[in-house]
Order: structure tokens, then C-alpha cells, then sequence
């Protein structure tokens, strides 16, 4: 069922409760009217009818108590008053249809006073309350004094302790039967169960109406043996009992206030969490939230509905916490296994505001504004209307919002061209009816929009990073600062300009990538001194990094090893697309290796890249050396970039081998000074050192 239909289904459910309740009240009190009349003598039915005005103005010194829900007040209320302690003393005194009578019209009153508007539905409903907990309350009255203490006289004839128990019995009835009346319409209206219903309400309000029998009870003594005592006695009692309530109230507000600031800042923390991972902005947040909120209402979604929509817009993507960086940052498309990563940050997402109580439902929000509405969205795969309205709301208007900002890797669409955007994926990707509301009212939505510009904008807890003071930027590391990436000045030997030379030639020759790996190490070995080397390829379609080439001590044992995303130096290598060198060879293998190289010093680790994007490593490991020095980091970094070069301008095998002048024209710009050393004419062998 849908948003509209769902809320139309309850407004009409809770009208035919409001009707039903109404006409037993209604009948009921009609029926006290006239049993009154005709029973009571003339000189008791006036002093019923002066009574009316007594419980009204009685009903002006009264204390509202706003219904919880969640950690917030709803809009629902309780009113306590002393009318219910005057309701039962004319119970006992005139019987039950007179007390019927007067608190029907109590109760109407009473409505008229708590609603500014006028509400004829909302007064009746509260009169056919009243007149029908008043009349169960009277029944369990005279039960409990008929049956429990064999009781039957009207008036002040019955003792005191019978009386008084038959008071407190009457109380309990008449506050569970009110209280079970208000909970069948708010289960309607908000779709939860009775039971959770009544247990928040109960506990609440309970402590408010338990004076209700001893305050009866005193009024029946004062009544009985003394009228003049009647003030003297009930006045202080009744002072207390109010302002005892007043301070009730009073701490239950405090407390309130108390759990919404904490929830703010939880709101706040979770927002600063967000930025702190991938930046948002107050305008887009703001944005979010008015278009969301137009387009529930309009669908007739509930107060809290609107407001887990409003949350939603700001902690939609707070999974993204749990997605690694390189993915999250990633400018171009993402692998099958980084997509499923990706994917994860909406459970994520839903398990960690799972965690804190809000008072509206913004987890289904947060775990479903990916899924699809042809059913292939994720995580669960739901399809149509089993996707959660407030969901699909959030996803159109969240993308229709983001595509219009810059990102690093694209400019921002056009007003009309995220229109069509949006339009195009109508029936497949986004609830159709959800897009023809969108773009039928975003004018109305942008001009709400136009008025906040003016105003300041809720900051939501996003504040630019606090940057360290001098003095934090003055710390190093215990391990020490690995050399910034930097133009180093390398004076180069004769011979070793002349083993480059032969390596460049020896790389450009290579007819396959077997080969080309096979002379990279061979050759790489009369340049920079190594133990082991092993050369590590990222998979283009899954995305899983192999090493598929080891040479010199233990080198065999390395190939065919899987390393995963950031696992060691070379993983952290092929995630950030920086070199690692000397560290802890140790650091870079799993337990099962780590006895196998004990014996190794350092290591020394780049990536081999095509512009951005890394294809794979190489890594150098130590046995003699204390560490690489800036001479062996410059000459493995450029033989890594002819690497690159070669790798990507020939085949994986010898099926298609390319010419050596098709590998050489392929190649990329070495240093002129080094070439100049170098003494080369042709072919020209380029690297990244110009850049």
C-alpha cells in the first residue's frame, strides 16, 4: 500500500473509531439526562445542575501532560484535574447516571478549552469519553461496595473503609478505561500495537491520577461529618495535590528537554562523522530536507515520518564510515568487488542508527533510499511499494539535488537536465507517482528554498576541520618520516648509466608480459640491490590484487599469493598509489611467511601506475641492506614507470607481439639530464621523470 492510501486508510479507520465511541458516549449520557430528571426530586436535580459550572471552573486549574513518544512530546495529551475526585463523590452521592450527566458536560467543555479551533468532532469524542469511563467506574463502584463489603445505600450512609476502597477501585477504572480509549486511537494513527501503546502511555500517567480515590475519599469524610470542614480540609489538600503535580510536570518537561538535547547531539556527532568521511554542505542538507518534507505531506505521511525524512537527508549515507577511502574517492567507475563494498554502507548505515532510539523511523530510510523501484536496487532487492515511501522519496530528491553540485570528476548537471534525470529513470529506478509529485510541485519547493536564503542556516554539527597547531605539526612518528614525494637530484655513475641504458633496451624488447616480468627482475637486479622481488597485478574485473611474478631468494614462493586492500605495505601501496620504503619486511607477509623471512632487513615498494589508476606493484625486499637509499628509490621508481609503460603497450602473451618500434613509440619522456648522460639518440626512451 502506498503513502497516500495508507494515510487515507487510517484517517478513515480512526473516524469510524471516533464515530463508534461517540455514539455509545453519546447514548449513554443522553440516557444519564434523562434517568437524572426523572429520578432525582427537584431540589437534588438543581444541585446536579450547580455542580456543571463547579467541575467546569475546577477544570480551569488543571495540568496538561503531553504524551511521550520516543524521546520527545507528542501533540497527544493527558489533562489532570480534581473534576474526576468530584465525578465520584456524586457517584456515591446521587448515583451513577447523574455522575454521568455532569461529566459529559465537563468534558465537552474541557475539549473546547484545549483546542483553539473549533473541532465539534474533537469535543464530542472527549464528552463520549468521559460519560463512558465515568459510567464503568460507576459500575465498579457499587460492585466493589455492593459485593465486597455488602453495601447498597446512596448517599453518606456507607462506612468509611468501604467507601474509601470502593473510591480507589473506581479511580483505577475510570483512568485504565479513559487511558484505553485515547490508546485504540493512537494505535490507529500511528500503526503500532496496543500493548507497546499502553505500557509508554501507563507508566506515565499513572502516578498523575492515583490521588484521584484518596482526594474522593477525603471530600466524603469532610461531606459526612462535617460540611464546614469541606474547605478547610480539601483547600491545602487539593493546593498540594496540584502543585505536586505542577512539579511533576514540571521535571517530566526537563527531562524531555534533556533526551532531545542529547539526540541532537547524537544527530550532531553522526553529521560530524559523515563530513569528517565525505563532505557535505548546509545548503545541500537544507535542500534535502525541504524537498523531502514537501513530498510527504503531500503524500499525507505521518509528523514522524516527515522527521525521520528530515534526519534521513543528513544521515542517509553514515555508513559510508564503513567504506574504505579509496573506494569512497575512487573518480572513475568501481570494480565488482569495490561495488560490493559500496553497497554495504546502507546496512551499515541502518545498524548504526539502529543503535540509538530515535522517536521516528529513519532506519528503514537510511537501509532501503538504494533500492530500485524494478527491484534491482539493493540491499534487499525490494521492488515497488514494498519499498518504504519515506525511502523512495529521499532517493529521488537526494539525487536530484546531488547531480546539480560539482564534484571533482564532473561539473554539475543543469535544473533541466537533472529534471530529465530523474524523469528517465520514472518506472525503473524511482517510484513514478514520487517524480510526477517532485517535479509538479518543485516550484513551490524552490521558492520555500528562495525564502531560506535569507535566514541562517542550522549548521547540523558540520564545521570545517579543526587544523593541528604548529607544535602537532611539529611531532614525527616513533618509526620516523618516509622522504615526501619530491624531485630528487641523482648523480649517476657511468656504469650505472650504462646498465640503465641496457635496461631500458632490455624492457622495450620484451615480446610478452611473462617476459617483460622475467627481464624487469633480471635486469632491475644490476641497479638496485634486492633479495627478493615480486611484482603484484591488480585484476581489472574483480579487482583482487595477485602476485604473478617473484624472483631471487624464495621469489617462487610468493606467486600466486592474493593480497587484499591495504593488507601489509604492497597493499597499502596499491590502495593509496604512493611508495613504502624501508619498513619491516615482516610487516608485509602473513604469519605463515613471516618465519620464511625473518631474516630480511628492509623493503622498498611502488606502484605501478597508468596516470591515476594503479595496475599492480613491485616490491624489492633486503637481506644486506639497512634500508634503500634515495639513489635506489629514484632509479626502481623509474624503472617501475618504464614497467608501466611496457606492460601496458604489449600483450599478456606471446600470441600478439608487438614490434619494437610500436613499444618504444609508447613510451613516455625521460629525464633530459639523464638522457643527456645517457647519451641516447635513437630510439628516444622516455620516463616520468620530466613530470
Amino acid at each position: 500500500m502506498n503513502g497516500k492510501t495508507s494515510s487515507e486508510s487510517k484517517q478513515r479507520k480512526s473516524q469510524i473509531y471516533k464515530g463508534v465511541v461517540i455514539l455509545v458516549g453519546l447514548s449513554l449520557w443522553v440516557l444519564a439526562a434523562l434517568q437524572s430528571y426523572q429520578k432525582l426530586s427537584l431540589k437534588q436535580f438543581l444541585i446536579l445542575l450547580s455542580l456543571i459550572p463547579l467541575t467546569i471552573a475546577v477544570g480551569y486549574f488543571s495540568h496538561t501532560f503531553k504524551l511521550p513518544s520516543g524521546l520527545k512530546s507528542s501533540q497527544n495529551s493527558f489533562t489532570f484535574t480534581f473534576v474526576d475526585s468530584i465525578v465520584l463523590v456524586i457517584v456515591c452521592t446521587f448515583g451513577i447516571f447523574p455522575a454521568v450527566f455532569v461529566h459529559g458536560v465537563e468534558g465537552f467543555f474541557s475539549a473546547i478549552r484545549g483546542w483553539k479551533k473549533f473541532r465539534l468532532s474533537s469535543y464530542t469524542f472527549s464528552s463520549a469519553m468521559m460519560s463512558i469511563a465515568t459510567g464503568v467506574a460507576g459500575f465498579a463502584f457499587y460492585g466493589v461496595l455492593t459485593f465486597g463489603f455488602g453495601e447498597i445505600q446512596h448517599g453518606l450512609a456507607n462506612t468509611v473503609l468501604a467507601t474509601s476502597v470502593s473510591f480507589f477501585v473506581a479511580s483505577i477504572v475510570h483512568f485504565v478505561v479513559n487511558l484505553a480509549l485515547i490508546c485504540g486511537l493512537l494505535v490507529i494513527r500511528e500503526d503500532i500495537s496496543f500493548l507497546h501503546k499502553w505500557k509508554e502511555l501507563f507508566f506515565w500517567n499513572a502516578p498523575l491520577f492515583l490521588p484521584t480515590g484518596s482526594a474522593a475519599s477525603i471530600t466524603y469524610l469532610a461531606l459526612r461529618f462535617d460540611v464546614t470542614a469541606v474547605f478547610g480540609v480539601l483547600v491545602p489538600l487539593f493546593l498540594a495535590i496540584y502543585f505536586g503535580h505542577k512539579q511533576y510536570c514540571y521535571s517530566f518537561e526537563q527531562r524531555i528537554k534533556i533526551m532531545e538535547k542529547a539526540h541532537r547531539e547524537t544527530i550532531e556527532a553522526l553529521a560530524v562523522a559523515i563530513n569528517a568521511k565525505d563532505e557535505v554542505t548546509h545548503d545541500h542538507v537544507m535542500r534535502v530536507q525541504i524537498y523531502a518534507a514537501g513530498v510527504a505531506k503531500l503524500f499525507g505521511c505521518s509528523e514522524a515520518e516527515v522527521e525521520a525524512l528530515k534526519a534521513g537527508a543528513l544521515l542517509h549515507d553514515i555508513g559510508k564510515i564503513a567504506v574504505p577511502d579509496h573506494i569512497l574517492n575512487k573518480p572513475g567507475k568501481l570494480t565488482a568487488t569495490e561495488f560490493e563494498k559500496m553497497k554495504m554502507h546502507t546496512i551499515a548505515g541502518a545498524q548504526i542508527l539502529s543503535r540509538v532510539e530515535f522517536p521516528y523511523p529513519i532506519v528503514p530510510v537510511v537501509r532501503h533510499h538504494h533500492e530500485r523501484w524494478d527491484g534491482k536496487g539493493y540491499p534487499d532487492g525490494l521492488a515497488n511499494e514494498n519499498i518504504p515511501l519515506t525511502a523512495r522519496i529521499l532517493s529521488v530528491v537526494d539525487c536530484f539535488d546531488a547531480v546539480r553540485e560539482d564534484r571533482q570528476y564532473r561539473k554539475g548537471l543543469t535544473r533541466e537536465q537533472a529534471i530529465n534525470l530523474i524523469m528517465e529513470g520514472s518506472g525503473t529506478q524511482y517510484d513514478p507517482r514520487v517524480v510526477g509529485t517532485f517535479i509538479a510541485n518543485l516550484p513551490v519547493f524552490e521558492a520555500e528554498i528562495q525564502a531560506m536564503k535569507d535566514k541562517p542556516l542550522q549548521t547540523f554539527g558540520i564545521e570545517p576541520t579543526e587544523q593541528l597547531s604548529e607544535a602537532a605539526r611539529s611531532v614525527a612518528p616513533a618509526a620516523g618520516l618516509a622522504e615526501d614525494e619530491k624531485e630528487i637530484a641523482v648523480l649517476l655513475s657511468d656504469k650505472k648509466l650504462r646498465e640503465f641504458y641496457n635496461f631500458t633496451q632490455a624492457i622495450n624488447e620484451a615480446r610478452h608480459h611473462e617476459e617483460l616480468f622475467e627481464v624487469f627482475s633480471a635486469k632491475l637486479s644490476a641497479l638496485v640491490p634486492y633479495d627478493t622481488c615480486s611484482i603484484t597485478l591488480v585484476e581489472p574485473n574483480s579487482g583482487d590484487n595477485l602476485i604473478v611474478h617473484g624472483a631471487g631468494k624464495h621469489g617462487a614462493s610468493l606467486v600466486g599469493r592474493k593480497i587484499s586492500q591495504g593488507e601489509g605495505v604492497t597493499g597499502w601501496v596499491l590502495v593509496n598509489g604512493k611508495q613504502f620504503c624501508n619498513s619491516d619486511p615482516k610487516l608485509d607477509f602473513p604469519p605463515s611467511l613471516t618465519q620464511v623471512f625473518s631474516e630480511y632487513k628492509t623493503l622498498a615498494s611502488f606502484p605501478i601506475r597508468k596516470g591515476r589508476e594503479v595496475l599492480g606493484a613491485v616490491t624489492l625486499y633486503s637481506c644486506v641492506l639497512n634500508e634503500y637509499s634515495e639513489e635506489h628509490q629514484k632509479l626502481t621508481e623509474e624503472a617501475t614507470a618504464l614497467l608501466a609503460t611496457a606492460f601496458i603497450a604489449i600483450p599478456p602473451s606471446d600470441k600478439c607481439i608487438l614490434t619494437e618500434k610500436n613499444a618504444l613509440s609508447s613510451s613516455t619522456p625521460i629525464k633530459p639530464a639523464l638522457r643527456a648522460n645517457l647519451n641516447l639518440t635513437e630510439p628516444e626512451i622516455n620516463s616520468e621523470l620530466t613530470h
